[in-house]
């Protein structure tokens, strides 16, 4: 170490300018803006003196001036950490101990092959190539030698000369034709794979990184080129596999290496057929599913073989990272286990098969409850599988290609109010006829986006729904201006009411009520998601079941409205198609000429068909929303109970101790809780007095409150039966989404039963009211697996 040591002269007295103020050296921009002082050019070596003195400071204490900035510190802690400093881990690495030119026996060659496999897919879950398949010795060999063709990319260290195999010497074949063309395999199924998850509803870094380090996965290079490497190294092993089988040895050697060859095969081609998926991703979906069915039966045939991998650790080194062109430090390698990789390409295969599902629909509107069905899977579908949805969905701003999205939300409206067929047939000359298309383009924007947000992971899906849901109240505002228009009332009639009591009868208003269900739909996710990803404190519980009760409660009678308005026209529609009967076989006896006043257009009921189809999606809507609002009464009654007993805080009583008084007040955090919703027009925000006095727990009981929560728990558990005991004739949508609508069903059941345990177990408890704060031993658990995403079950036990 050497540095500057004045020699007891000042160190500007060899500088005839160092007096000069112009010419004291600036710091760059970004830099510390400390002045440098001028260098003598005299050095001595000081490294001793710097040590004795380094033995002087204690342990944890830093010798530092006054002007060595924070930033500065903890990069000088930082210095020679192997995690920080790549050049330094470079160096002290042993990759160049690895020969990738040497030859492996045939279980090492297979330990690889399911390394890399298992790599693979952990770059699918998250990790970075950096972490996960470029870990690996012999995939940087490959592509440091690929210059564009693809006998360049051997495993050779010389570039000029590639290694060859000789078919006497196995373990040569097995490194230089199998091992080879199943790493070129693998890199191009990541270069596939790769270009098609770059797209917007894949978030960079979050869901997956496609960052390469400036390495080329063989873009260019035709699928057909690495199939037929595969294809050769397969044919090789078949032919060993022939001759090996004729030999008259019979002993545990050749058993392994029949069963090694075997697995050799089954991986090869199950790399071909992935390949191929990969690269008809946007073909015909018949063509995909068989491909995709081809990698299940594979699949299968591979758990024979797994036993007889042998490790070989050093052919990975996180050590490369330090030779690829990124500026982050060496991170840990991403592993998984082989098991859980081929549960990863099982649900990958199986996503992306049931994305394909999607091209049998039965109308638009089947399209949309499977995207909202999508949506709420749990587990997250993988980002390849929620990529392939969008761009199979959408292609050129138009569903499928074909259909435009002002289709999609026409029949969407249609499913869900039964408007007159004559609303979206209005004429040109209609006065009303720019303004509803200006609606329908804006409604088209809003729906596409929504489309797209249900592609995303689901604490992504969450914050894009807090940004979308503005645009749909600026969208219900347009649709109430619209529809309160002279003109657009004759598509409005004022229907008649069962009510004596009401005379001025009720409108449809089917755009505005379209509008509103959505916007409304949008909010109760957004409710119901923060308790999936545990986004609400414990005490924060009672007051988003209270405010998710409210919403569905509005949701509620939004439905019940469409409803009342749908059986009003069904009834009308029934007594016209009588009149018009009975009008009939009057002109025929008599011969006379009826005279009968022709409907406005406006007035044309909707077809019977349509009316049946809607009636069935309200009635599974009714049924949701009523099991929902069951759960969510008995979920408050469990948490005021807990909120009476001391084990959770009320936020509303009190802070959590006196010195947040300074900066915070329980109606505060009420209102920064609710915030998503603040810029909503309706349904307004209950005001925080309305809030304390319908939640005031001082008149009720811990016993009381418990009854009323088993009460209403075990109810939303009979409606969910009774929902589950729905034919499919009975159900919308149930072409598309029946099998995953019976799953999230039967999580509600869950729900409700896990929550009736916890019920009784409190119960057992026999809790007396008390303050928060004072001592209990209570623990209590937020579980989520197999229970709906939206209701996780609270766990109360006793601490040791």
């Amino acid at each position: 170490m050497s540095t500057l040591k004045a020699n007891g002269a000042s160190p500007m007295s060899n500088d005839e300018t160092a007096g000069d103020p112009t010419n004291v050296q600036r710091p760059e921009a970004g830099h510390s803006n400390i002045p440098i002082p001028p260098v003598a050019p005299n050095y001595v070596d000081i490294t001793d003196v710097f040590a004795k003195e380094a033995q002087k400071i204690r342990p944890g204490e830093l010798a530092m001036l006054e002007t060595f900035e924070l930033v500065n510190a903890i990069n000088a802690l930082e210095i020679m950490d192997l995690k920080m400093d790549t050049g330094l881990l470079d160096m002290l690495s042993r990759d160049k101990e690895f020969d990738t030119t040497a030859n492996r026996a045939a279980k090492q060659v297979l330990w690889v092959m399911d390394e890399l496999f298992a790599m693979e897919m952990s770059w699918h879950t998250g990790g970075a190539l950096s972490q996960t398949v470029f870990t690996c010795l012999y995939i940087e060999q490959a592509l440091k030698n690929f210059n564009g063709c693809i006998s360049s990319a051997h495993f050779g260290d010389d570039e000029s000369h590639e290694p060859m195999s000789s078919d006497a010497d196995l373990e040569s074949v097995f490194v230089h034709v199998v091992l080879r063309a199943f790493v070129l395999g693998i890199i191009k199924t990541c270069d596939l794979s790769r270009r098609r998850l770059q797209c917007n509803e894949i978030m960079e870094d979050e869901d997956i990184v496609t960052q390469t380090y400036s390495l080329d996965l063989m873009q260019f290079v035709p699928v057909s080129k690495i199939c037929s490497g595969l294809t050769d190294a397969i044919n090789k092993m078949k032919r060993l596999k022939t001759e090996s089988s004729r030999q008259h040895v019979h002993d545990q050697e050749k058993a392994d290496l029949l069963g090694c060859i075997d697995g050799f095969i089954v991986r090869l081609e199950l790399r071909i057929l992935m390949i191929k998926a990969l690269d008809a991703a946007d073909d015909a979906p018949e063509k995909q599913i068989e491909l995709l069915a081809g990698i299940g039966d594979l699949i299968r045939r591979l758990a024979s073989t797994i036993s007889l991998a042998e490790s070989l650790p050093v052919a990975f080194s996180i050590a490369i990272q330090g030779r690829l062109e990124c500026g982050m430090p060496p991170r840990p390698k991403v592993e998984m286990s082989f098991g859980d990789a081929i549960t990863t390409l099982e649900r990958l295969i199986n996503g992306t098969r049931d994305v394909l599902r999607i091209h049998d629909y039965g109308s638009l509107g089947d399209i949309t409850g499977y995207f909202e069905e999508f949506a709420m899977r749990r587990p997250t579908e993988l980002p390849y599988v929620r990529c392939q949805l969008f761009r199979r969905s959408f292609v050129h701003r138009k569903i499928f290609g074909k259909f435009p999205m002002r289709d999609a939300v026409i029949a969407d409206i249609t499913d869900l109010c039964c408007p007159s067929p004559a609303l979206f047939a209005i004429d040109e000359s209609h006065p009303c006829r720019q303004a509803l298309d200006l609606f329908l383009t804006r409604a088209e924007v809003c729906f596409e986006n929504l489309f797209s947000i249900m592609c995303h992971n689901r604490a992504r899906l969450r914050q894009r729904l807090c940004g979308a849901i503005m645009d749909w109240d600026s969208l219900q505002v347009d649709s109430e201006h619209l529809e309160s228009s002279v003109e657009m009332l004759e598509f409005s009639p004022l229907l008649p009411t069962v009510q004596k009591s009401s005379e001025e009868g009720i409108r449809a208003l089917p755009l505005s009520s379209w509008v509103y269900f959505r916007k409304l739909q949008i909010m109760i996710w957004i409710i119901f998601m923060g308790f999936e990803l545990d986004i609400y404190r414990l005490e924060e519980w009672p007051l988003m079941l209270w405010y998710g009760d409210y919403i569905l409660g509005v949701m509620d009678s939004h439905v019940a409205r469409i409803e009342t308005i749908l059986e009003i026209t069904a009834t009308m529609q029934q007594a016209s198609t009588t009149y018009s009967t009975t009008s009939r076989k009057s002109k025929k006896n008599n011969g006379a000429k009826s005279i009968s006043a022709t409907p406005a257009s406006g007035a044309l009921p909707p077809s019977q068909e349509s009316i049946m189809r809607t009636r069935m999606w309200l009635a599974g809507l009714r049924s949701q929303i009523g099991v929902y609002k069951e759960l969510c009464h008995g979920y408050m009654c469990f948490m005021a109970a807990m909120v009476l007993a001391g084990c959770v805080r009320s936020f509303t009583a009190s802070p959590v101790d006196p010195s947040r008084k300074k900066y915070t007040t329980p109606e505060l955090l009420y209102k920064l809780r609710l915030k998503p919703f603040s810029t909503i027009g309706v349904p307004e925000i209950p005001s925080f007095e309305t809030y304390q006095r319908l939640t005031d727990l001082r008149d009720w009981q811990i016993d009381s409150l418990l009854d009323n929560a088993q009460i209403t728990v075990n109810s939303a558990r009979n409606m969910t039966d009774v929902w589950s005991k729905l034919k499919p004739e009975q159900q919308i949508n149930a072409k598309l989404v029946q099998e995953s609508s019976a799953k999230m069903r039967r999580s509600l059941t869950r729900s409700c039963v896990g929550t009736n345990v916890a019920i009784s177990v409190l119960r057992q408890m026999k809790l007396q009211p008390r303050s928060f704060g004072e001592e209990n031993n209570l623990k209590i658990s937020v579980l989520h697996d197999n229970f709906h995403p939206f209701f996780p079950v609270l766990s109360v036990s006793t601490r040791k």
